[in-house]
């Protein structure tokens, strides 16, 4: 979709600008001289800094090529996926350079247009900068094959999500700690991470808030007038407003307000230019971009190093003190069991010798809905703000709960799932108020295709299997509808077009499986815990092998009532720590 550029000031038009040079001259596009040149004459940048920026870029581009046309045949640690997760345990883990650090990523690097403008995000989604996933069809989702997005290049899904920085609720983390009997996992231990990983430009506040850290984060800048609707909706119906997203929200458990999002000067702040980039110019650090990681290596229960191929060759690096593992929760479980680590009958009725018997690999797959179906026409198209994403809201569907289990998200577009969109046709002026599935008890899992590493994984993630999850999704749909028909709401959704009317029982119930799409945030498939089950202990090491860690959702024991990107940064720099510790 075309996107309207009407609202970006000029400042926000050279920011832009400038990003695309410095993507064009990291990839080698561009000259240093024309860099220098076409930056001064932008004059975005003072004439210092830009000399600055090409001699930072200058140093990655140069050193990332010479390292990775020099591979070394061992570091102290590879690290498999550059996700958030990666990113935040890869900057933290090599800033001091004393540590080798290889990291692998399947997709490219993060400089597409598309990629660095926030308002494009969804034209990122299918492309080959997605895995491309989607789940298993089921006769709960009325035999749908849902397409779940992760990303595949450097920065993972914060390159191409909606951009939103969103903190787990108080809950989330103190029943981590619980299940596994570590206090550093509680939500006091968090908040003083999150303190320390935030850059954030919003009102202080010494217990939630945190400044100078390496993650950039504001509430949507300029909003649109929709978002200022919902919210005076929202507050017509007496629900709870925060001030803020992030923060009273973890501990009281509800409200609505404007999202907080990774976007600065108009440009996606991704985690790899808040964690990565600082640290590629170093010679410690190598990134092998379209690399694929095939195996892990194993002798004796230990993890030795990584089989990966790479420009069509085969190949093996050694992992001197670790391997680490940041695929998420889908590649994660499957580069385990081609090496031969899960349920050991499973792995020989596909035609692996099992290493290391761990039955709960793959199991426990969650992720949250996100439900493409309440729609209605504006009086004209929508002018694409931010990410399109501005208003978001959690609420508790019963008051006994500890967390909230639905959700509300803004969307500027007609954004519907295939069977919606067929059934009632959104225009290119519709809007959508999405109702949102937090706190799913369906279970799903991940298995494997074959045994050949180039095929992704069978992923059935049994979305509304537990008829607690449809009958909260339709509460969340009837408060999508209360608010979307308020008076507040009244000068942009002028017209319901679905449902278009109250629906109940059955009809009600198809509506919910027609409409289901996902957040896209899979998680749980190696789980933490101290108990004999879980795949990763407290410390994230793999039960049973030795040198080996995991850093991504799939350590998740129980999914966050909220966008997953914050909470995987946290798991990465929490790593690090550890890592740190371990010397």
């Amino acid at each position: 979709m075309k996107q309207d550029r009407q609202n970006c000031t000029p400042t926000d038009e050279l920011a832009a600008r400038q990003d695309q040079l410095e993507s064009a001259f990291l990839r080698g596009t561009i000259g240093r001289r024309r860099f220098i040149a076409t930056s001064l004459a932008l004059g975005f940048l003072s004439a210092s800094r830009v000399k600055s920026v090409a001699q930072t870029l200058e140093e990655i581009k140069t050193n990332q090529a010479s390292q990775v046309r020099s591979l070394a045949g061992n570091y102290d640690y590879v690290v498999c996926g550059a996700g958030s997760a990666a990113c935040a345990l890869v900057g933290k883990l090599a800033a001091d350079g004393s540590k080798s650090v290889l990291l692998i990523e399947a997709g490219g690097w993060d400089d597409a247009p598309s990629v660095l403008d926030p308002r494009l995000w969804f034209t990122n989604l299918g492309t080959e900068r997605d895995w491309g996933d989607a789940s298993e069809p089921s006769a709960d989702v009325n035999n749908q094959r849902v397409v779940i997005h992760t990303g595949k290049l450097l920065g993972g899904g914060s390159s191409i999500n909606a951009t939103i920085w969103a903190r787990p609720f108080k809950s989330d983390f103190d029943y981590w700690a619980e299940v596994t009997q570590d206090r550093r996992w509680s939500y006091e231990s968090a908040l003083s991470t999150f303190r320390r990983i935030e850059n954030w430009q919003g009102v202080p506040s010494e217990r939630y808030r945190g400044r100078g850290g390496p993650v950039w984060c504001q509430t949507a800048h300029d909003p649109s007038p929709l978002a200022l609707a919902m919210l005076d909706a929202c507050r017509a119906l007496g629900l709870p407003i925060n001030s803020s997203l992030n923060g009273v929200r973890e501990e009281t458990g509800e409200g609505f307000a404007l999202t907080e999002q990774i976007i600065r000067d108009g440009q996606r702040q991704n985690m790899a230019k808040s964690y990565l980039y600082p640290v590629l110019a170093q010679a410690n650090v190598t990134l092998l971009t379209n690399a694929h990681v095939d195996r892990i290596a194993l002798d004796k229960g230990i993890a030795t190093g990584v089989e990966f191929t790479h420009e069509g060759q085969r190949r093996t690096v050694a992992a001197d003190r670790e391997v680490i593992l940041c695929g998420g929760a889908f590649s994660t479980p499957q580069l385990l069991m081609l090496s031969g680590i899960g349920d050991q009958d499973y792995l020989k009725s596909v035609g692996i010798e099992p290493a290391v018997h761990l039955p709960e690999v793959g199991m426990n797959l969650q992720d949250h809905i996100l439900h493409g179906s309440c729609l209605w026409d504006a009086p004209q198209q929508m002018e694409h703000q931010n990410s399109g994403a501005e208003v978001l809201g959690y609420l508790k569907s019963d008051p006994t709960l500890d967390r909230p289990d639905i959700s509300l998200v803004q969307v500027e577009l007609p954004y519907a799932s295939g069977a919606i969109a067929k059934a009632f046709g959104p225009t290119p002026k519709s809007l959508a108020l999405c109702a949102g599935l937090m706190v799913p008890k369906s279970r799903g899992r991940v298995l494997l295709k074959t045994s050949n590493p180039k095929d992704r994984p069978v992923i059935e993630a049994n979305y509304l299997s537990h008829p607690d999850d449809l009958a909260a999704l339709e509460r969340s749909i009837a408060l999508c509808r209360q608010i979307g028909n308020s008076e507040a709401m009244k000068p942009f959704a002028v017209r319901e077009i679905a449902p278009g009317k109250e629906l109940k029982g059955e009809e009600l119930a198809n509506f919910a499986r027609d409409g289901v799409t996902t957040y896209s945030h899979p998680s749980g498939t190696c789980r933490m815990g101290a108990d004999p089950g879980a795949v990763v202990d407290a410390e994230l090491r793999v039960n049973g092998v030795g040198k080996l860690r995991i850093a991504d959702s799939s350590i998740m024991p129980r999914i966050p009532a909220c966008a997953t990107m914050a909470t995987c940064v946290f798991i990465g720099e929490r790593l690090a720590e550890l890592l740190e510790r371990a010397g």
